[in-house]
């Protein structure tokens, strides 16, 4: 990516990896600007899971089919945020809860379109806009049977409904500590 950003294409590229020490070198040389939006683990937990049955059900496993079960599944979050760790030490990349821009998708993709220094007025910035908003991919979904752009539920505090009281508390024991500093109940 680097030889075409010298030459002052701009791109996004999608990861679930965390932060490398050239990347966050690029970061410190603002050529390389991190949006990283993250979720309340434990429903990133359900969705993982959710992702990889569905996957082994078709014949086709993915990343996430080694969740087999609830034990499994913590473990495999705990990793996940170690890379939320990691991103939340670099105060140059924009921090945004999932559910934040779900809730309020307006004043979380304004935020996301003037750190990424995109002009609003763009017709292809707002192009993208509208084909990302939560309520016209849940429409858009609903109407296909398709998977959505970028998610397949984004239910908001589903690990409420799909755990039990005893899963509960151990995920608010093991992901406490990351819980309340990523702006979560426990």
């Amino acid at each position: 990516v680097l030889p075409p950003s010298l030459l002052g294409n701009t791109f996004a590229i999608k990861t679930h990896a965390g932060p490398t020490p050239f990347a966050l070198r690029l970061i410190h040389r603002d050529l390389l600007r991190t949006a990283y939006i993250y979720r309340d683990p434990r429903d990133a937990m359900l969705s993982a899971y959710d992702n990889g049955q569905r996957a082994l059900q078709k014949g086709r496993p993915n990343a996430f089919s080694h969740l087999t079960d609830f034990d499994k599944s913590v473990e495999f979050m705990l990793e996940y945020l170690c890379i939320w760790q990691a991103w939340d030490g670099c105060p140059q990349a924009l921090h945004a809860r999932y559910e934040d821009l779900l809730a309020d998708y307006e004043s979380e993709a304004a935020c996301l379109v003037a750190f990424l220094d995109l002009d609003p007025g763009d017709p292809a910035v707002q192009a993208a806009l509208v084909i990302y908003h939560p309520e016209r991919v849940r429409g858009a979904q609903a109407q296909s049977g398709q998977k959505g752009i970028h998610f397949n539920k984004g239910v908001i505090g589903r690990f409420r409904q799909r755990t039990t009281p005893a899963q509960q508390e151990m995920m608010a024991e093991k992901f406490g500590p990351y819980l309340e500093r990523m702006g979560y109940t426990p």
